[in-house]
């Protein structure tokens, strides 16, 4: 569940809210995975804030008087695979894309090596195929550059995932030619225009 609010009071009325329903309901809500974070917040409007901190105040059993917990306000967070921080400048998301670009060409080295080892020899000469490389590449690495790039505002950022996609692709097809005819070759077009078509679905929708 998210919650989403303009102001820090509303905020806390909102989780006072939903601890409110959940004790009603017989439920608890986890003070150590309940977080809370201020985007675009200046040190300023931080110390402006009455009460500092957001609570959680459950109370187990409801005759009880309320356990006032803090919750954390981390510097980062991640939310269905996309870290995020509190301006908003996504270079944590950038560079934790690139992370599980690389983290996954370890997954394709592990299926590649069993196509060549564990395959009678008749067959290992198709199944190590640079079309089936770069089908089990396709699966499982190129998904992760294109997952979260519609929220890379930056073509810096765009370019620090195609150099990790670029380079994940070579080395699984052993071919290090020049960037851009390998990826010609392979039919993949720039992550520029990849972003550009998500950026107009979006607008379009």
């Amino acid at each position: 569940m998210i919650l989403i609010a303009r102001s820090d009071t509303q905020l806390q009325h909102m989780i006072d809210a939903c601890q409110e329903w959940s004790e009603r309901s017989r439920m608890k809500i986890k003070n150590d995975k309940t977080k809370i974070m201020v985007f675009y917040e200046t040190l300023a409007q931080r110390a402006s804030r009455q009460p500092s901190l957001f609570w959680l105040t459950p109370r187990f059993t409801l005759n009880n008087p309320p356990n006032p917990r803090p919750l954390d306000e981390p510097k980062e967070f991640t939310y269905l695979g996309l870290k995020l921080d509190p301006q908003i400048k996504m270079q944590l998301a950038t560079a934790h894309t690139c992370h599980k670009i690389n983290w996954a060409y370890q997954t394709v080295s592990a299926i590649a090596h069993s196509c060549k080892h564990d395959t009678t020899a008749s067959l290992r000469d198709t199944r190590t195929s640079p079309l089936i490389l770069y089908r089990i590449w396709q699966s499982c690495v190129l998904s992760h550059a294109t997952q979260n790039l519609r929220y890379l505002p930056h073509p810096t950022q765009w370019q620090q995932v195609q150099s990790a996609l670029i380079s994940s692709l070579q080395r699984t097809l052993h071919c290090f030619t020049a960037a851009q005819i390998t990826m010609l070759e392979m039919g993949i077009p720039p992550l520029l225009l990849r972003q550009a078509e998500l950026c107009s679905g979006i607008r379009a929708r």
